[in-house]
């Protein structure tokens, strides 16, 4: 007899549960990665730098184990399809967030425990390279970023270095510290921000006006 349509339909939809988790959990990788390298740039003998490393690992597992995840998914999709002829063609297959996955085996294997040394994170060297005068940043400000950006504005000027006193500026608009190194480093990729000695900064050229 053909896969009742109705048990198909839920594997599908639980897959699509999946897919939704996977792309949440790489962003949310990403946004760790920023703080991590952020807080190295401020002051990589920082204590508070092994706690944001140890929790950029760990969100990069789940993200890892939920990837594994998505793919016994597809797999399990496709043999429940396999006894559902009738049904196949009425069910779009199930998306998928990464672009191929390596051939498994036809048994479907049960999602293998991920190890501490599975997440493997090299560090990265941020270099402080202003952005020219002459182009403009292509990323729009939004979220913690915007409410530093905001803060900073009214405390530097585009002519002279400043030291900035970030747990000052973390308290006034009330974000943690190892926000606002994540923020800054992120405003100086983007060329609103330019470095300085010991902890300085300026507003770029292009935000003197």
């Amino acid at each position: 007899m053909p896969f009742p349509t109705q048990a198909l339909a839920a594997i599908q939809h639980a897959g699509a549960a999946i897919f939704a988790a996977d792309a949440e959990l790489k962003k949310s990788v990403q946004d760790y990665a920023d703080q991590v390298k952020g807080a190295m740039l401020q002051n990589p003998f920082d204590v508070g730098n092994d706690t944001l490393f140890g929790d950029w690992k760990t969100v990069a597992r789940l993200s890892q184990a939920v990837a594994q995840i998505e793919a016994e998914f597809k797999k399990i999709f496709s043999a429940a399809s396999d006894l559902s002829a009738g049904s196949r063609t009425s069910l779009s297959v199930m998306p998928t967030l990464i672009a191929t996955h390596p051939q498994a085996s036809d048994d479907l294997n049960v999602v293998k425990e991920i190890e501490a040394t599975d997440a493997v994170i090299k560090p990265t060297r941020v270099k402080r390279k202003p952005l020219a005068a002459s182009k403009k940043p292509k990323q729009a400000l939004k979220g913690n970023t915007a409410k530093v950006w905001a803060r900073l504005l009214e405390i530097l000027n585009a002519t002279a270095f400043v030291k900035v006193n970030q747990s000052a500026v973390a308290s006034d608009i009330g974000l943690a510290k190892g926000s606002i190194g994540a923020s800054i480093a992120k405003l100086i990729r983007t060329g609103h921000l330019v470095a300085g000695p010991t902890g300085t900064f300026k507003l770029a050229a292009l935000k003197a006006h």
